[in-house]
């Protein structure tokens, strides 16, 4: 049987909730022994990603709440969202290109490719309308390697 550990939290979709969320972060990571280059990486996601929740997924001013849990399983740290606005895939959106000077940049698509430039992996999902979206760190990247002469036959290696 697989022990996983797992950390809930629900915010209203106001911005200042995103100091509460990054705390909270802060303290399940710290619970979970993960590293501090991979908290901060989350952390950086997790506050660009309900961030554009809490601006663009909602088309009224009433107070709306907003999911998360973070989990450890199988050496991979997992971070879903789940919130009721309007369905949106950040990860089909078309994303802006790179500019040569500052007044040619557009609004939009830079915070999406930041998180796909620091999660291993992510996904979006629409399910009982909601937005489902997770972001996925591995903690361990490399894969078990046999090490002759130890008491187990496969260790696993980590570089940090």
């Amino acid at each position: 049987m697989q022990f996983i550990e797992c950390f809930d939290l629900q915010i209203n979709n106001e911005i200042i909730a995103l100091r509460s969320m990054s705390a909270w972060l802060g303290k399940a990571c710290e619970s979970l022994a993960v590293p501090d280059e991979i908290a901060r990486d989350l952390d950086v996601c997790a506050n660009e990603a309900v961030a554009n929740v809490i601006f663009y997924a909602y088309e009224d001013d009433d107070s709306h709440s907003i999911n998360m849990r973070l989990e450890l399983k199988d050496q991979k740290l997992i971070f879903t969202i789940e919130d009721d606005g309007i369905a949106f895939d950040p990860f089909k959106a078309i994303l802006s290109e790179s500019y040569d000077k500052i007044g040619d940049i557009t609004i939009g698509g830079f915070g999406i490719k930041l998180i796909r430039s620091l999660v291993n992996e992510c996904s979006y999902d629409r399910f009982n309308s909601k937005n489902i979206m997770n972001l996925v760190f591995h903690l361990c990247p490399t894969s078990p390697i046999s090490i002759p002469g130890e008491n187990s036959p496969f260790l696993t290696s980590c570089n940090y």
